[in-house]
């Protein structure tokens, strides 16, 4: 079983500690951590990259169909995606992820002949013990993002886990996995896929 994870800094391994190679070395980045812990015959590859956010499907629908044709009807696509688009503005809006998020969705439904689909809702961005009115509605919007990747899994009948849930340690940005949080995260992954699909190995 093949399971690609398409996504952003988190799953890419980012370490904002790091002024050099800015990234955790392989060995502690929560995907190889997580190959470690599966069986023999799963193939966990990572698809990532610095500051993605929910594709804009005018540019990047090839790219996203050539993945799923990487893969076969018993193969997992994941993607842990939105924390950018709560981030990268000056006004954290929810909605516009979910909405965006629809519209992927909608997209990945249309495909022909497409492997299982799973959504991963990431970590929370800062903590709720945050006071500052700014920074408090980042992570309040990414709880509301995250609620709101639920309720579209179950309405397009695809897979769901919420990684906010888990509340992996991070770094000191309250961003990014640190790598005790990778650690954690990758714990937190194998627990959820062989309950998933550790049976339907067998």
């Amino acid at each position: 079983m093949k399971i690609l994870f398409y996504g952003d800094s988190n799953t890419y391994g980012f370490d904002p500690a790091d002024l050099y190679e800015q990234r955790y070395p392989l060995r502690c980045r929560w995907t190889t951590l997580l190959q470690q812990q599966m069986p023999e015959d799963w193939e966990i590859i990572p698809e990532a990259m610095n500051g993605r956010r929910l594709p804009d499907l005018k540019y990047d629908a090839e790219r996203i169909r050539r993945m799923l044709k990487s893969l076969r009807l018993g193969d997992l696509f994941a993607f842990m995606l939105g924390t950018n688009d709560i981030l990268l503005t000056m006004a954290p809006d929810a909605d516009m992820a979910v909405r965006k998020m629809r519209i992927f969705l909608e997209f990945l439904a249309d495909q022909e002949d497409a492997p299982a689909i799973l959504v991963v809702a990431p970590p929370h961005i800062g903590s709720s013990r945050i006071r500052d009115p700014l920074y408090r509605r980042y992570f309040e919007e990414s709880v509301r993002m995250n609620a709101g990747f639920r309720e579209l899994a179950a309405l397009y009948h695809v897979n769901f886990v919420d990684a906010g849930t888990w509340e992996p340690d991070m770094s000191a940005d309250l961003v990014h996995l640190s790598e005790k949080g990778h650690r954690q995260f990758a714990d937190g992954m194998k627990d959820y896929l062989m309950k998933t699909w550790g049976d339907k190995r067998e």
